[in-house]
């Protein structure tokens, strides 16, 4: 999909709202993989020597303004992964390895503040997991909600529906402000 069909289909787009001193020290050209196929993750793991953690390798997300996943290494900005770039949705992935042809995803979060994207960007998510043929959950297994303080401009992570900036303490908007 291009910019004008994601307008024309009202998809919100989430550009960085991260650490400027963060976005200045990615390199750019080193963005993330593109996964259009199962073969893609298997690939990726082999390429970059990821480490399988009790049959399972964890990393950073995007889904970029053609809806495609990106990954990277779950240590990378999920700015590098998106080169800089807008995106769909975000966050960390778990994929569990069972064999070669057998990898499902085991956890999904939209856990960036980088973008802070809304849970509602599941729908999404799903679409283009869909397209790649992949057993997923059926929604984010750990959903946020994210703020920006009015006052102090600290990104902000709700728990437990307290609407308070962990930093100056000041009372947080209760609907999505990173427009």
């Amino acid at each position: 999909m291009t910019n004008l069909e994601n307008q024309k289909e009202n998809i919100q787009l989430y550009s960085y709202v991260g650490s400027q001193e963060i976005f200045d020290a990615i390199d750019l050209k080193f963005t993330g993989y593109k996964i259009l196929k199962i073969n893609d993750i298997v690939s990726w793991i082999e390429k970059t020597s990821q480490e399988l953690i009790n049959d399972s390798v964890i990393a950073t997300f995007i889904i970029n303004e053609n809806h495609q996943l990106v990954i990277n290494d779950r240590h990378s900005e999920h700015v590098q992964c998106a080169g800089g770039k807008n995106v769909i949705s975000a966050g960390e992935i778990s994929f569990l390895i069972e064999k070669k042809d057998k990898i499902s995803i085991n956890e999904i979060s939209n856990q960036s503040t980088g973008y802070c994207p809304k849970p509602e960007s599941w729908k999404y998510v799903e679409k283009v997991l869909s397209k790649i043929g992949i057993e997923y959950p059926n929604d984010f297994t750990l959903a946020f909600d994210f703020r920006l303080c009015t006052n102090c401009q600290a990104i902000n992570l709700i728990k437990e529906d307290i609407f308070e900036c962990q930093v100056c303490a000041n009372n947080l908007d209760s609907e999505w402000n990173f427009d």
